[in-house]
């Protein structure tokens, strides 16, 4: 097993490496005079025409942008190691300090959304398998039919006016003001920036539950369509799962229904349902920004939009390496995962085969 997960790191460097590379190559389109605005601080307001040209100049040899692409790109992935990844104007901090500021809050929103909807689905798989053909198979598909196939900002903007314009149970943003001023206070200690696993960390209940109201909207809003398709694809596996020999032998035996089902045919069927939800890192991000905007939630995807806007090509590039990351992660863990599930894939990863 430890083999197999060094195989799975080894590899982790050569995907970054090509990541890099592909978008220092869309990088290099822009002329060196562009691309100087990446590291530079300030805006050219308080500058006469020739500091900022000489300005210009000097940054363009300190970070070599009329250097050949090989050396540009080596420089360039140099600067990424020791975090200089540029400077954000509409923000007035470093890209990496902004990155390391407002990740975890969208990494927090991304997990409160996919643990409990990889659960569910299991949980809806089985009822749909048990009850094939009824009513609560129908209702579950038309559910998850509806779930996959509604716009995520549509659903957002309906929760928002019933949940929170209407109702006032559960507010935007991150936190409340009284939260915000606590969690800046000497008195809170930031461990992992997850506001929630903070709170119980500080031992303070409060915040602990102010956190997860301000979660409940957009992370229900990502998890109705994650649960969605993965309730389809676990309830397609199931199905295909019951109709195995080693199941109808298990049947004969007189096993329960539900025995059959939780203790034989889920470990098998929840194998798609690892893999599906491993590659959904880039998906997740596309519906993460868009949540986070809509929620006025301070995560990653919200600052990059407002940043794009601006066209700051440091900010760009941070949030298509932060997302290259968390899919490679999150792919990373769906692959342990698999191993620790199905033995072939642990036996192969010791043997290099399989026997039948």
């Amino acid at each position: 097993m430890i083999q197999y997960i060094l195989r799975r790191l080894l590899v982790l460097p050569i995907i970054m490496f090509l990541v890099t590379a592909i978008l220092f190559l869309l990088i290099l389109q822009l002329p060196p005079e562009e691309r100087v605005e990446a590291y530079l601080p300030s805006t050219r307001s308080n500058m006469s025409e020739e500091d900022y040209e000489k300005l210009v100049q000097l940054t363009i040899e300190r970070y070599g942008l009329d250097r050949p692409p090989v050396v540009q790109y080596t420089s360039w992935v140099r600067e990424l190691l020791r975090g200089d990844w540029g400077y954000s104007p509409s923000w007035r901090q470093p890209v990496l300090e902004g990155l390391q500021q407002r990740a975890p809050a969208t990494i927090e929103l991304l997990l409160f959304a996919m643990i409990p909807s990889f659960f569910l689905a299991i949980a809806g798989g089985r009822l749909a398998v048990r009850r094939q053909g009824r009513l609560p198979d129908t209702l579950l598909r038309l559910s998850t039919f509806v779930g996959w196939s509604f716009p995520p900002f549509i659903l957002a903007l309906i929760l928002m006016n019933v949940f929170y314009a209407w109702l006032d149970w559960f507010p935007p943003e991150r936190m409340s003001g009284w939260a915000r001023v606590l969690v800046r206070s000497e008195e809170f200690h930031a461990y992992t920036g997850l506001l929630t696993v903070d709170a119980l960390l500080n031992l303070n209940l409060p915040l602990f539950g102010d956190a997860l109201r301000h979660l409940v909207l957009p992370g229900v809003t990502l998890a109705f369509a994650v649960w969605a398709l993965l309730t389809r694809i676990m309830r397609s596996s199931l199905l295909e799962v019951m109709s195995m020999e080693y199941i109808t032998t298990a049947r004969a035996k007189g096993l329960d229904e539900r025995f059959v089902i939780s203790r034989h045919a889920v470990r098998n069927a929840v194998l798609p349902l690892i893999s599906t939800g491993g590659v959904m890192g880039a998906a997740m991000i596309t519906m993460v920004t868009v949540v986070e905007m809509v929620f006025n939630y301070n995560g990653i995807g919200r600052w990059a939009v407002k940043s794009f806007q601006s066209k700051e090509i440091p900010v760009t590039v941070g949030f298509a390496l932060f997302a290259c990351m968390l899919t490679v992660l999150s792919s990373l863990v769906a692959d342990i995962l698999y191993a620790l599930v199905d033995p072939r894939v642990r036996l192969f990863a010791e043997n290099g085969s399989v026997s039948e």
